[in-house]
């Protein structure tokens, strides 16, 4: 039996809820997902080839579907185009949140990392200037804003994939409904639903400290709240594109908006 393609794929957003996500779906006995979970194959790995890649996963009887996590994959054009043209009937699952919110949590983990040494203000005001300069790296440490802007990386994602294919869920609805979310999101990829009430558990668990901008209380990582001034400014930009994103999914996007 030759290894398998994924059939799933988690792509984005970064900071968004990715990684606990995928750590749930892997308790899923329907679901396998790969180790490591970020394999980061269609934008730094690519020339690996596919035997490389199908190499990365295992599938038994018991699975429905075999995938990856890597919230990479979302944003970059040339990145899309590759994991569509390869895996044209995967299902596309992208897990958003308000993107004021996204760029503050990309800003310190950048800082940690030790790419940006700027206050937050600062990096906003050089952000187009350093993703004009092409680099990648400006484009992976330094695109806070520009990754939020959701609207246009999904309508992109959609032009080269089949809607029905594409799965868009809210990391805010993530934490506050988890049952709820992870049945939906079983429901779309066509697995049992029961587990998530198991599952969901364990989603308990490890959020139960968490507070509403998706920190874990009194986490060593822990970074100081946004100044009220920045998010008003944030969200005077990002409303627009809010706003569309809120048309295509049909759902109410408001509390983003919201300064």
């Amino acid at each position: 039996m030759p290894l398998p393609l994924p059939t799933l794929v988690i792509a984005g957003a970064q900071k968004c809820g990715t990684s606990s996500l995928v750590t749930l779906l892997r308790q899923h006995p329907q679901v396998s997902m790969s180790r490591p979970r970020e394999l980061h194959f269609f934008d730094r790995h690519f020339d690996r080839g596919l035997d490389w890649y199908r190499e990365q996963f295992t599938m038994r009887p018991r699975h429905v579907h075999v995938g990856e996590g890597t919230p990479a994959y979302l944003y970059d054009s040339a990145t899309r185009a590759r994991m569509q043209a390869t895996l044209p009937d995967a299902k596309i699952v992208v897990i958003l949140r308000d993107p004021a919110r996204r760029a503050y949590s990309h800003y310190w983990h950048e800082r940690r990392l030790g790419h940006e040494s700027a206050p937050f203000e600062e990096a906003l005001d050089l952000e187009k200037e350093r993703l004009a300069t092409g680099e990648l790296r400006a484009r992976k440490c330094y695109s806070y804003v520009d990754r939020g802007h959701y609207i246009d990386q999904i309508e992109a994602l959609e032009s080269g994939h089949a809607r029905e294919r594409i799965y868009v869920m809210l990391f805010e609805d993530f934490i506050a409904q988890r049952e709820i979310s992870l049945e939906r999101l079983f429901a779309f990829l066509g697995v049992d639903t029961e587990p998530a009430r198991t599952i969901k558990e364990v989603w308990r668990n490890a959020y139960r400290a968490t507070d509403a901008s998706g920190r874990r209380k009194g986490a060593r990582t822990a970074y100081p709240p946004i100044r009220p001034e920045t998010r008003s400014r944030l969200v005077e930009h990002f409303t627009p594109y809010n706003d569309r994103m809120a048309a295509w999914l049909g759902q109410d996007l408001s509390p983003w908006n919201v300064a």
